[in-house]
């Protein structure tokens, strides 16, 4: 979701934050500049999304994910080395923060599925070795960096053409994919953006490996998504260094997912679709709202009730409901909570999504729903579910069960047209 974040940019009147903050505004990213001394007050005022630094923030900045530019802070999620651009500022803030609430969400729903008796286990997040996939023209760079991920027990797999590499990435999880822009930059730009279009491997950091320092064409390459842009003539702790970062934390995301698939248990889930049960459900809304009054993240929940011509009949009916209830966990990231609460009665958990956002996830949902068939007790009248939707944002200390009740009250009038196809 790509949602204006709130980013506090720290710096002494450095230039340097002067051109970030310029940057990210015209990114539609919301900043305000702080100096270090007022880095605290900030915070207690007014919780950002994210922190960036020129320099080292003594103490580090707590739960709030942070970028570190230019000097190497350990209290940093990343660094990234200067001058950074702007767009890549922007893509790493946004993953940072997606990932962040990735595995606040994963340890969360891990605990509530361990309170509601689910056993704990090791979540199963693949082999231990991590691999990454070089594409593009055979050079020497490559026998370099094949040399120096060994150093740090990493397998380099090359695939010398784009139909390799995509043959490659359908089959097996990366943590990282190094393009050799050399000597055809727009095929390396063209593989970067074929990945940010495929959900699977929107995820995976895709590194542009160029020839020398500068590289003209870095703007383009930003847009198309790359995660970062490293030399040929790098050395080999540096090209180490800079691509098992971003490989580990794809490693995180994976395993935060794995720890989210592993709370599936059938004793938490409706048993007929794949979405948690009214009970489960009643548990981890009242952990995300504790959550949300802890770190206040923002919690968004969306209410929808399905309804359908009662002439359709009531197997038919259910069939079609059941059918609708499969589809919704697929419309919604891992880390939102998707709850059937009744057989036609839904809702949603958005954490760190504001209201506009889960607006647009409501509409596509009601969208998708309504332009489905369903056969009916009549063949010849096949009918559609209409959904009526609701969007809130919960009082502060409003209960579990109040925004729930909250979310859904205004869903359950009949839609005043019959939903025939």
């Amino acid at each position: 979701m790509g949602r204006a974040l709130s980013i506090i940019l720290v710096d002494d009147a450095d230039e340097a934050g002067a051109e970030a903050l310029a940057g990210l505004s015209a990114l539609g990213l919301s900043v305000r500049r702080e100096r270090l001394g007022g880095l605290a007050e900030a915070i207690e005022q007014d919780t950002p999304d994210a922190i960036v630094s020129f320099g080292e923030i003594e103490g580090g900045t707590g739960a709030i994910p942070h970028l570190s530019i230019g000097v190497r802070d350990p209290s940093a999620a990343a660094f990234l080395r200067a001058p950074a651009h702007a767009v890549q500022i922007a893509g790493r803030l946004r993953a940072l923060v997606r990932l962040t609430v990735l595995e606040d969400m994963a340890r969360l729903r891990m605990s509530d599925a361990q309170a509601a008796g689910v056993p704990a286990g090791p979540p199963q997040v693949g082999p231990d070795e991590s691999t990454i996939l070089f594409v593009g023209a055979p050079c020497p760079a490559f026998m370099r960096l094949q040399h120096a991920m060994a150093g740090a027990r990493v397998e380099t797999i090359a695939a010398f053409s784009t139909f390799t590499a995509f043959d490659y990435l359908h089959e097996r999880a990366f943590d990282a994919v190094i393009l050799n822009t050399d000597p055809n930059p727009e095929l390396a730009h063209t593989v970067c953006s074929a990945m940010r279009r495929n959900t699977r491997l929107y995820h995976t950091p895709a590194i542009l490996l160029t020839r020398g320092e500068g590289y003209a064409q870095a703007d383009e390459a930003f847009a198309r998504g790359a995660s970062d842009v490293l030399s040929a003539d790098a050395d080999e702790a540096e090209m180490r260094e800079r691509i098992t970062t971003l490989g580990m934390e794809r490693r995180r995301r994976r395993r935060a997912k794995a720890m989210l698939e592993a709370c599936r248990a059938a004793s938490l889930m409706d048993a007929r679709s794949d979405l948690f049960g009214a009970d489960f459900g009643l548990r981890h809304t009242d952990s995300l709202l504790l959550d949300r009054r802890r770190t206040g993240r923002r919690l968004t929940m969306v209410g929808l009730t399905a309804h359908a011509p009662t002439d359709a009949g009531p197997d038919r009916i259910g069939a079609a409901l059941d059918q609708f209830a499969a589809m919704l966990r697929h419309c919604v990231r891992a880390e939102d909570l998707a709850v059937r609460r009744t057989d036609d009665e839904f809702y949603l958990a958005l954490p760190n999504t504001p209201a506009d956002e889960a607006k647009m996830v409501a509409d596509r949902i009601c969208a998708i729903a309504e332009c489905t068939a369903y056969e009916g007790a009549d063949p010849t009248r096949p009918f559609r579910l209409t959904l009526a939707s609701n969007v809130i944002e919960p009082d502060r200390d409003a209960s579990a069960m109040q925004a729930i009740e909250a979310a859904l009250s205004v869903t359950r009038e009949p839609r005043r047209f019959a939903a025939y196809a």
